[in-house]
């Protein structure tokens, strides 16, 4: 089937390694805008679903110099949830003080430095521990702290005054990632949901461990936005390239893998494009714009 037929589709794009080659890349090119704006102006809902927070996303759109006013997203692989006209949150899952000091300590058993980000409404703080960092993260840290700002370091983050947060996470290792989302999953089993992505640097062989409340994945977050715009899932086009992508894979109508992706998230798409450098999402994106994307229902 054809999105000629005019009924609106859900257009749902991740950012890192999909519209950027990295999660240290803070400017979106011109042709991932155009064909994003081409996307919205052909009636469809666009929407970015990123593992980013707001204040991440907010100094992309800045550095970006674009910032539609009435763009959803899901952010934080679905922790938070933003749509609606007016703009407004839809969803916002945190963990709580117990559960914070739990993840905070399986981290540190598991010689990874946890970082626990703070929600919106406390400024979306990035608090992290005064420890040797291994180069991947020292790198993202540094980063986010010229292009984002908002991080704390503390001696002992089990020492804060922790009400809620919306994500206990580091990058480290795959050996001691696995290693501690299985812990995590062992003592803290249903409490909440731990996301293994690959870091886009390090050569494959480092991933980033994220834990959030139990009801966060993209896949739920796509759900939460299809029931806002009144769209159903079965319209909607999903553009990712890593694991924390599959969920939303999963709940779309249509699934799109980027030629970087792992092999094992390419198999789980129903197409695979080009590279980010070869605008691979923007030739999609444009496609669905004029009409010619082939789309199931």
């Amino acid at each position: 089937m054809s999105a000629k037929n005019n009924q609106p589709l859900l257009v749902a794009v991740d950012v890192d390694g999909t519209l950027l080659d990295t999660e240290f890349d803070d400017v979106l090119r011109p042709r991932e805008i155009e064909a994003m704006d081409a996307v919205r102006a052909a009636g469809h809902v666009l929407a970015l679903c990123t593992g980013r927070n707001l204040n991440s996303i907010r100094g992309l759109m800045e550095y970006s110099n674009w910032d539609p006013v009435d763009l959803p997203m899901v952010l934080l692989n679905g922790a938070v949830v933003w749509g609606g006209r007016p703009r407004r949150r839809l969803v916002c899952n945190v963990l709580v003080r117990e559960q914070i000091l739990e993840l905070v300590r399986l981290f540190r058993e598991h010689g990874t430095v946890p970082m626990v980000y703070g929600t919106d409404d406390d400024g979306g703080v990035l608090h992290h521990e005064m420890r040797p960092l291994n180069d991947i993260l020292g790198r993202y840290i540094a980063n986010r702290r010229q292009t984002v700002g908002a991080i704390h370091t503390s001696d002992d983050l089990t020492a804060l005054a922790w009400d809620q947060a919306l994500e206990v996470g580091t990058i480290d290792s795959k050996d001691r990632v696995q290693a501690l989302s299985a812990a995590i999953a062992g003592r803290m089993d249903g409490q909440v949901n731990v996301i293994n992505t690959r870091s886009l640097l390090g050569g494959g062989q480092y991933f980033w461990a994220e834990a959030f409340h139990a009801d966060s994945d993209k896949g739920k977050g796509l759900k939460v936005l299809a029931d806002d715009c009144d769209i159903p899932t079965a319209r909607s086009v999903a553009i990712g390239d890593n694991y924390n992508d599959l969920d939303m894979f999963a709940a779309a109508g249509f699934s799109v893998a980027m030629a970087g992706s792992p092999d094992d998230v390419k198999t789980r798409a129903d197409m695979v494009t080009g590279p980010v450098a070869e605008g691979g999402a923007a030739e999609i994106l444009e496609k669905i714009a004029a009409g010619d994307f082939p789309f199931t229902t």
